[in-house]
């Protein structure tokens, strides 16, 4: 799943995706600042390469200039030389390519000076970890991901939801997306700004800093808290852009370790690293997808994978591959060398059966030929060796990646096979239903919910409730209440047609677990774009669209058969003839035209992207435009909501604050608050840099 992907190959330029985060004290070198009264001359350079898709952001699904310019020097220039915008720069005269680079970010510096200020007082400064509760210890908020937490656990009762007021809100400098979900252990909530890579431990009470911890690269994943053991301390550990493992001593936040789980140079960290018996288990992805929609490109060898590490020492103990190295296959019909099997890599956090000493881990789509049955698949993987125990795949013969938007050279392949891009990017859940048995419950961008049975592997069930698309269906996560489970569905703002299911398009449905049926469904209409309307009501749905039944694998289209290569790749003769204005740049034809697509109209999203959260019979769920919505799990009763899509210019560490859209994993309850993350400067979606603390109205 890109986790989350759009169609356009601009999706790849999210430049805070991927990079390095600044050393405490490092500033631009100010080597091209432009003469006083005089435009830097990397507006130019911005103008001619990069605004055609980040200044239409809601067509291209680029983030925006105003979000770009948020992140400091140190990631742009990562991003830019080695990350997911290296083969869109690779074009950029290296002059050209240094102004961009010193012109994009507003500020210089690493602009922490906030922190000291923020300090807490000495007495509320301890991370206190003997006898503190933990509230909520990774992605899932326990290792089964059923991501439900209990009024005892959060301070927090359903009643109390409808009454809910902000207590007060922190702003991060130079963070435009606010991606990964915090830990909870007592009185302390550990978040990580992930663009600056900031990790940070502050008090639950009052939102000041216990301490901070800098990586030198940009941070991605979510967090995960590991107990103490003999051998090492209480740890937060946490995965970066570039494929690396980090472990923090959660007392105070010093480094322990930081280990390599790249299987290539394609590998980063999506999915939260998760903690069992001694063992780090760390979900592998890939950025080629974004690469391939270059002709010239030699698509592609990144593969997905989940990784053991030692707890104590961060050593290598095996690697869950999910497929063999990929190898030359055959040249594109522009001449260049094609290679594979890849993809079927893990976006998602893996979930742990402790009983039967397995992980469950959800794979990507392939991303170059052949298919594998690996693709599209939950797989179980022993822990205690990484070999597979059983695959499910739901979609076969799915080969996507960014050159499809196009039907460009690298998306052309022989044989069976269509391109959907069906991805499990969501985190699988186990849960126990009321009968007593268990089922892996997965929820697929195809919009379909399937229940696998955890000790074969065999489905149980399955249901399409939602349209699903490259960028619909299930996306994070789901959770489960001991009855029903949460599906939140990213269907596009188009509602059912009279021959579809009512419960598709944006919102939400709650599933019963014995029988796969929808019991009530919320869809989400234009109030949450600013707009008149009255809140939406949950329904139920006719007998007739509460069970779509579907069975796995759903099988491809008819094989389309491709011919043999008919053109030769372009002589490097030729492109250097190229006028270097016509270069490096993305295009929808093979004949590159420099012409900027027209201005449209802003989009609206509707969509629920995260993974909802259940507090004491409460589902918390958001949109990726920005509005919090809490639900009574039972009947669908809206019980709250609020606009976290605003300016907060009232932050208690005085920095600018202002909400954005809601992705990812953005809420966590602990120690009588809900926390809420807003701003996520990825696919058009609005950004933002704030943690908004709410409390019932005190009576």
């Amino acid at each position: 799943m890109s986790h989350v992907r759009a169609f356009a190959l601009a999706v790849a330029v999210v430049l805070g995706a991927s990079g390095c985060a600044p050393r405490p004290g490092e500033a631009g070198s100010g080597e091209h600042t432009a003469a006083e009264g005089a435009e830097h001359p990397g507006k130019a350079v911005y103008d001619q390469w990069c605004a055609s898709c980040h200044d239409n952001g809601q067509t291209s699904g680029a983030p925006s200039l105003a979000a770009i310019r948020t992140l400091n020097r140190a990631t742009v220039k990562y991003a830019l030389e080695l990350g997911y915008m290296k083969l869109q720069a690779q074009d950029v005269p290296k002059k050209e390519l240094a102004e961009l680079i010193n012109w994009l970010p507003e500020s210089e510096g690493s602009n922490d000076a906030w922190v000291n200020s923020a300090r807490c007082p000495v007495k509320v400064r301890e991370v206190k970890l003997e006898g503190a509760s933990r509230t909520a210890v990774t992605f899932g908020v326990t290792d089964d991901a059923n991501r439900r937490q209990t009024a005892d656990q959060t301070g927090l009762k359903r009643d109390q939801m409808k009454d809910l007021e902000i207590a007060w809100v922190i702003a991060f400098p130079q963070t435009p997306t606010m991606r990964s979900q915090p830990v909870i252990i007592g009185d302390t909530i550990f978040i990580a700004a992930t663009d600056t890579g900031r990790l940070y431990a502050l008090d639950t009470n009052s939102g000041c800093v216990k301490w901070q911890y800098t990586s030198e690269m940009t941070l991605r994943s979510s967090l995960t808290f590991a107990e103490a053991t003999d051998k090492s301390p209480a740890s937060i550990v946490m995965g970066d852009a570039a494929g690396f493992v980090h472990a923090v001593d959660a007392k105070t936040g010093r480094k322990l370790w930081v280990s390599n789980a790249r299987l290539n140079e394609y590998n980063r960290i999506t999915g939260a690293p998760v903690v069992h018996d001694g063992k780090v288990i760390t979900p592998v992805s890939a950025i080629e997808v974004n690469y391939a929609g270059q002709d010239d490109y030699e698509c592609c060898k990144g593969q997905g994978a989940v990784i053991a590490f030692d707890l104590a020492t961060g050593k290598k103990l095996w690697t869950g591959k999910t497929m063999e190295p990929a190898q030359p296959v055959r040249l594109s019909r522009t001449g260049t060398q094609q290679w594979g099997p890849s993809g079927a890599i893990v976006w998602s956090t893996p979930v742990i059966d402790a009983k039967r000493n397995v992980i469950y881990a959800g794979t990507g789509e392939n991303v170059s030929w052949p298919a594998t049955d690996t693709s599209d698949s939950i797989i179980a993987y022993d822990m205690d060796t990484g070999e597979k125990r059983w695959v499910f795949q739901a979609t076969k013969a799915d080969i996507w990646n960014y050159a499809c938007g196009r039907k460009a050279a690298n998306c052309d392949w022989p044989g069976e096979y269509h391109s959907p891009d069906h991805d499990f990017g969501a985190t699988s859940m186990l849960i126990k239903r009321t009968d007593g048995s268990e089922l892996v419950i997965a929820g697929q961008k195809s919009g379909v919910l399937w229940a696998i049975d955890p000790d074969t592997g065999k489905q149980v069930w399955g249901n399409k409730v939602g349209r699903g698309s490259a960028n619909g269906g299930v996306h994070w996560g789901m959770a489960y209440d001991g009855q029903r489970i949460f599906v939140p569905n990213n269907d596009s703002n188009r509602p059912a047609s009279p021959t579809e299911n009512p419960a598709w398009g944006p919102g939400i449905s709650a599933v019963n677990a014995m029988t796969g049926e929808i019991e009530w469904s919320y869809n989400n209409n234009a109030r949450d774009c600013g707009q008149e309307f009255p809140v939406a009501k949950a329904r139920k749905p006719a007998p007739e669209w509460r069970m779509q039944a579907v069975t796995a694998p759903l099988l491809p289209p008819a094989p389309r058969v491709t011919p043999a290569p008919t053109r030769p790749a372009t002589p490097p003769a030729a492109a250097a003839a190229t006028p270097a204005s016509a270069q490096g740049r993305v295009t929808t034809s093979e004949s590159a035209v420099a012409v900027r697509p027209p201005e449209r109209a802003a989009v609206c999203r509707l969509g629920m992207s995260p993974a909802p959260l259940l507090v004491d019979g409460a589902v918390v769920t958001g949109t990726t435009q920005g509005m919090l919505r809490i639900f009574d799990s039972e009947t669908g009763d809206v019980l709250f909501e609020y606009m976290t899509n605003r300016d907060f210019p009232d932050t208690v560490n005085g920095v600018a604050g202002h909400g954005g859209g809601l992705d990812s994993a953005p809420y966590v309850a602990g120690d009588g608050t809900l926390f809420v993350q807003s701003g996520y400067a990825r696919f058009g979606e609005p950004p933002g840099n704030v943690l908004i603390a709410f409390r019932p109205k005190r009576r």
